[in-house]
């Protein structure tokens, strides 16, 4: 017997060495040696459908299809003769080709369509009986128009027709009124594969449609869950390290004098790197249950910077009430953005941080005495105003006429959802503004004097990065 071995791709192949391992069996039985002969034709005829990959569905719609259409054919035949004509040796040839055919559906759907549709054509010329072998070109016709589209079958739908009506008139030897009666079922029976293939080949682009859609919506989330991540590390890692670098310098220029300042930075910076790794992992997804920080959490931030260094108050106007938890944590992080830059690049020695609370949203405000110059805005104040615009909300900075640099900011307490038509810069802000309390909208950096950040005195920075207490 021969021994079936699973190829790469499934394939079922006949080997030769187990070919010949039957052949050494069966003459130790007695039995006659099978001949070497069929094993080299069966495995290149093997070798030969998987090189063409042949599916193996098609493969048995072929095997079985053949037979069938000669039993059909001859059995339809049986009562028909006369006046139809009897099989013959080319009639059987004819099936057994018509059905075989359609091994290569697949891989030829265009030569399995004609080669299929001569088939038929030729067993009316021939005028044998109608039978089972026109299933073929209406298969090879629906997958035409599934992998070629409805163009290229609305003309093989056509070409089918037309074949088989002169086909059937050549063969029965119809007349001009006797052909005009049969050509509607010609055609007819034409355009029922091709519909068939046409909605085959909707719900397949149908469901690639959705497949992409669906690969862009998971991608476009992946996107912003990263831009998520990278400023929550930003907002995170910025502030933490700026007060550990800070409290560092203060412990080793006091370390021989003031020991005692020293173990107290130590301490301080301990505690610091703690919360600041638990930020860290929350941020990340490792710890999930871990509830971001909130406007409840904006004292305790506060109190640790002013530990830190400047001195920083927090002035608070109103009833924070059910605020959003993404508001919430927009409020946090931009006020720990804005307190970060007060630590690396204000130069002062005094923070102060107005929340102020009413029914409409939350407006933020911190300012400094720093004296740094105006730059440049970095990512730190980018990243701050796509918070804001994330719940709809709208930021400004520049420098404060007085005082040193100002952020301010108004968040809505209701952000708007996707059909609300609102967006950032929508809605009332904190209240009436003058000349040094006036905001960019979107976003987008303006003076307080309301002139664009470009100009002179609108710009927010330092040199270096991000200033004047804002990056």
């Amino acid at each position: 017997m021969f021994a079936l071995n699973a190829g790469p791709a499934a394939d079922t192949e006949l080997t030769a060495d187990a070919g010949l391992a039957a052949d050494g069996a069966g003459a130790a039985n007695g039995r006659p040696p099978r001949p070497a002969a069929l094993t080299t034709v069966a495995r290149r005829l093997f070798r030969w459908i998987r090189a063409r990959r042949i599916r193996r569905a098609d493969a048995v719609i072929a095997t079985v299809a053949a037979p069938l259409y000669v039993v059909g054919t001859q059995l339809a035949s049986s009562a028909k003769v006369p006046p139809h004509r009897a099989l013959d040796l080319p009639a059987y040839a004819l099936l057994v080709l018509a059905g075989a055919a359609l091994a290569l559906r697949a891989v030829r759907p265009g030569t399995v369509f004609a080669v299929t549709l001569a088939c038929g054509a030729l067993m009316l010329v021939r005028h044998h009986a109608f039978g089972p072998v026109f299933l073929s070109p209406c298969l090879a016709l629906a997958t035409v128009v599934v992998r070629h589209g409805p163009r290229a079958g609305l003309g093989a739908a056509g070409a089918m027709g037309t074949a088989l009506l002169l086909a059937d008139v050549v063969g029965a030897g119809r007349d001009a009124e006797a052909a005009a009666a049969y050509w509607p079922a010609w055609y007819a029976a034409a355009l029922l594969p091709f519909g068939v293939g046409a909605v085959i080949r909707a719900e397949r682009e149908h469901r690639a449609a959705e497949t992409r859609a669906q690969a862009e919506r998971h991608l476009a989330r992946a996107q912003e869950e990263r831009l998520a991540v990278a400023r929550e590390v930003h907002d995170v890692l910025g502030h933490t390290l700026s007060v550990i670098t800070m409290r560092a310098g203060v412990a080793l220029h006091v370390a021989d004098r003031r020991p005692e300042q020293t173990i107290e930075a130590l301490e301080a910076i301990r505690e610091i790197s703690r919360d600041a790794l638990g930020d860290l992992k929350a941020a990340l997804g490792v710890i999930r249950e871990r509830p971001v920080p909130g406007v409840a959490d904006v004292a305790d931030l506060v109190e640790s910077v002013g530990a830190a260094g400047p001195r920083v108050e927090l002035v608070v106007t109103g009833d924070a009430g059910e605020l959003p938890a993404a508001t919430g944590h927009a409020v946090y992080r931009i006020v720990q953005e804005a307190l970060t830059n007060v630590v690396r690049h204000a130069r002062g020695t005094r923070a102060t941080v107005r929340l102020g609370y009413d029914d409409e949203g939350v407006s933020v405000r911190v300012v400094d005495d720093g004296t740094a110059a105006p730059g440049r805005p970095g990512a730190g104040m980018a990243g701050m105003a796509e918070r804001a615009a994330a719940v709809g909300g709208r930021l400004g900075h520049g420098p404060e006429p007085g005082e040193g640099f100002a952020v301010w900011a108004w968040l809505p307490a209701r952000p708007p959802g996707p059909g609300d038509g609102a967006g950032p810069g929508h809605g009332p802000g904190p209240g009436p503004r003058t000349g040094r309390d006036s905001g960019s909208v979107d976003g987008s950096p303006a003076s307080p004097s309301g002139s664009p950040a470009g100009s002179p005195g609108g710009e927010a920075g330092s040199p270096g990065g991000e200033g004047g207490g804002a990056p």
